[in-house]
């Protein structure tokens, strides 16, 4: 009689607190815990929610939830299989959310986010899942960079534009229609790093398109933009190539000239000074730039184009003996390194690259740094923005494989068999593999291209030794229709005391060069009678 009645009492009890006693743990009331009980109860509301949703009914399943009010992820995730495997629930877009929220939680980040981002219809997931997800991600979290998905505007409602933008920052909007890259500046805040970076892309595209003017407002405000992630210098040289593109050579002298001994860009910088002299009809001052530029010591650091180019300047003076001399010098300087393009066009796993590869993962790379290895890899391969981002997401992918096995290894003392844990071991660290294969690939495409236009250039250099011949082979005609009193006198434009004549080979120091000086009194004229 008294059992009866204490059942009676309890289930009037229960009646009565509803939820609360249901999600009690028996051994606490047995105990006497019930403080304890409850408070354990406030603590874990949303997750009172959820299992109210997803209405458990297996022990298995209770089990799991069991391990989520504690706040255990890695039993729960190992709960999950036995729990809800071949569930109805399990397909469902919550049970996908909660699945990819527990691979989040234990460190499989990126594996997680990935999963969460693929559901196809997100806002049919329960609010508490999402509530879950938002307590525990925010927008600046580095893992969105390296998600790849198709973005879905719901998840920008739930984590934030900042989070929309570092996964969709990953594709190149310099192709892209002008309208559709505008629309996605305007959800971009004023002065953020996102605006930035797609303005400089809004920049480049417009350049593409042959509309440097406006081109040329956008670079001008951006110049001035605060959160600025784009290299000052890379953004005055390309102020130098609108200007030149748009006939304003001498205005475009003015930015090329305003990079430093200091910069990355000041090798191209100087090329591009050159060619401006000589459109100009200035090749004296081209020469003058290219005797730097073929300096021995650059082999590296100069691509063939300047070879070319010293060249073609002397071929304009009629310095027939430098013209010679540029192109014999060419298969000492370049020899090697259009043979290692050949190798890396067949196979990229050559050991620069796996060097520059790791250079990467530390962070910017320089000529410098790269040291021998410069001359046997590409020569944009240290810029290349695809790479550094492949080789960003291969480091973020070996953590991750490294997680996911010591994850397995751990499951093995599970109570339950796990051998999708080994499953999931293996599809991170295959990912991880296929990403570091990616960022070959994408050195073997450098290699191939910039092998194309290393060709273009030797075509080139060819019309301008069959120029030089036919110049030589009519000279006396050619001297005889001549200005008797042409002569092209110039410099680099540096002062007198730092100009420099090149009579000889000695060796030079560095911050000498870009000094020398060309007066051709007599170039390419007859004499006077």
């Amino acid at each position: 009689m008294m059992l009866v009645k204490s059942l009676t009492v309890a289930s009037l009890l229960l009646g009565t607190h509803g939820v609360a006693f249901a999600e009690d743990d028996l051994m606490s009331i047995l105990e006497g815990k019930t403080s304890q009980a409850a408070a354990q109860f406030v603590e874990s509301e949303e997750v009172a929610k959820l299992k109210k949703a997803v209405n458990p009914s297996s022990a298995e399943q209770n089990i799991f939830f069991q391990f989520l009010v504690e706040k255990n992820y890695e039993k729960a995730m190992f709960q999950w299989s036995t729990a809800f495997n071949g569930s109805a629930f399990q397909a469902t877009e919550t049970g996908k959310a909660l699945e990819a929220f527990l691979n989040f939680k234990n460190g499989l980040k990126l594996t997680g986010v990935e999963s969460l981002l693929a559901i196809q219809n997100p806002q049919k997931i329960d609010a508490t899942v999402i509530s879950l997800w938002k307590e525990n991600l925010n927008d600046k979290d580095p893992v969105w960079g390296m998600a790849q998905v198709t973005w879905n505007p719901y998840w920008t409602t739930v984590f934030g534009t900042g989070a929309e933008m570092a996964v969709v920052l990953q594709k190149s909007y310099v192709t892209e229609d002008i309208a559709a890259l505008t629309e996605l500046i305007k959800k971009t805040p004023v002065d953020s790093v996102e605006r930035n970076i797609l303005q400089w892309q809004l920049v480049l595209n417009l350049g593409i398109r042959g509309d440097a003017g406006k081109a040329a407002q956008v670079l001008a405000h951006l110049m001035k933009a605060k959160n600025n992630p784009i290299d000052k210098d890379l953004m005055t040289i390309t102020a130098g190539r609108l200007l030149y593109q748009n006939g304003f050579l001498d205005a475009s002298l003015k930015y090329y000239e305003k990079i430093s001994k200091k910069s990355d860009y000041w090798f191209q910088a100087q090329e591009e000074m050159a060619w401006a002299y000589m459109r100009k009809g200035e090749p004296q001052n081209a020469m003058a730039i290219t005797k730097t530029l073929t300096y021995p010591h650059f082999k590296g650091w100069v691509g063939i184009e300047s070879y070319l180019l010293g060249s073609f300047s002397s071929l304009k003076v009629c310095d027939y003996p430098g013209v010679l001399t540029t192109m014999k010098s060419i298969k000492t300087q370049f020899g090697e390194h259009l043979v290692a393009l050949e190798k890396l066009s067949t196979d990229p796993h050559q050991p620069a690259v796996a060097n520059l590869m790791k250079a990467l993962s530390e962070g910017p790379v320089s000529t410098a740094k790269l040291g021998k290895d410069a001359h046997q890899l590409p020569t944009v391969a240290s810029k290349d923005e695809v790479l550094s981002l492949l080789v960003k997401r291969h480091q973020y992918l070996m953590k991750e494989s490294e997680i996911a096995e010591q994850l397995y290894t751990r499951s093995l003392t599970f109570g339950n068999l796990q051998g999708q844990y080994e499953t999931l071991k293996n599809q991170v660290q295959t990912r991880a593999q296929m990403t570091q294969g990616a960022g070959y690939q994408r050195v073997q495409e450098l290699a191939k291209a910039e092998l194309e236009d290393s060709k273009q250039v030797m075509q080139r250099l060819r019309i301008v030794e069959v120029e030089m011949i036919q110049q030589v082979d009519s000279a006396s005609k050619f001297l005889k229709h001549a200005n008797a009193s042409e002569a092209k006198m110039g410099s680099t434009g540096s002062g007198a005391k730092f100009a420099m004549n090149f009579s000889n080979d000695k060796e030079i120091w560095f911050d000498e060069l870009s000094n020398f000086k060309v007066d051709v009194k007599k170039g390419c004229s007859k004499g006077k009678e």
